[in-house]
């Protein structure tokens, strides 16, 4: 089967439509497992890959560490298909990967795009064609970096 960007994109859509499309939060922090959270009661199956294998085991357990996410609301999404990995290889098996970590400000008062860069290369060898790959971390527009 060849790939043309039209019929990748009609796929994409129909399976985003159907709620087919599996989705991958890379980064489960503040901005991500929220996220995450979201994109399961919308009825997706999503899966959260972190680097921090305690997040992935308490999420895992069904737990939260993030004070204003209640436990109850991790079980629900795990009833919906919500599950953690520190597997990055698992990123082949996603149709759409948003990636939410942290740009911190550095002594120039400039984002830090090192988890960005060090996340991209993690992933890198495990995308495909087709997949919809979304940067959600704050930069701002002068930033012009090779990812």
């Amino acid at each position: 089967m060849t790939f043309s960007a039209g019929t990748g994109l009609a796929e994409l859509k129909r399976k985003m439509q159907t709620r087919e499309a599996r989705i991958g939060i890379v980064g489960m922090g503040y901005v991500g497992l929220p996220l995450a959270l979201l994109f399961s009661g919308e009825r997706f199956r999503v899966t959260g890959f972190d680097i921090a294998p305690d997040k992935v085991k308490t999420l895992n357990a069904g737990g939260s560490y993030i004070v204003r996410i209640l436990p109850d609301a991790i079980q629900e999404a795990q009833k919906a298909g919500f599950r953690a990995t520190a597997d990055y290889s698992e990123i082949a098996q996603m149709d759409a990967v948003v990636i939410c970590v942290p740009t911190p400000l550095d002594q120039h008062r400039e984002p830090d795009l090192s988890y960005v860069t060090h996340t991209v290369e993690s992933i890198a060898p495990h995308i495909r064609e087709g997949q919809l790959i979304v940067l959600e971390s704050t930069t701002y527009p002068e930033q012009r970096t090779k990812l």
